[in-house]
């Protein structure tokens, strides 16, 4: 597997390591490219294990969701307060 496995995807912007779910992957993307409607947000942060998604105004917002997934991923939330 590459290391940026969304990197030729529509949108792409950057992505990590899932601190929650080992081996998966939070990416961000421009909202609009991917057809994603989160309007007025311009960019989606998404958990690639749980497909939960979370509209944000900027890049620097969307970094820091990506370090904390649970803060918009239930799923994630759960795996840290079980």
């Amino acid at each position: 597997m590459p290391r940026k496995k969304h990197a030729t995807e529509a949108g792409y912007v950057a992505e990590r390591m899932n601190p929650h779910v080992p081996g998966q992957k939070v990416a961000i993307y421009i909202a609009a490219k991917q057809g994603i409607d989160v309007r007025p947000d311009k960019y989606v942060v998404v958990c690639d294990e749980h497909a939960t998604i979370c509209g944000v105004t900027s890049i620097p917002k969307a970094r820091d969701l990506m370090k904390h997934p649970d803060e918009f991923c239930e799923p994630c939330r759960a795996v840290c307060d079980p």
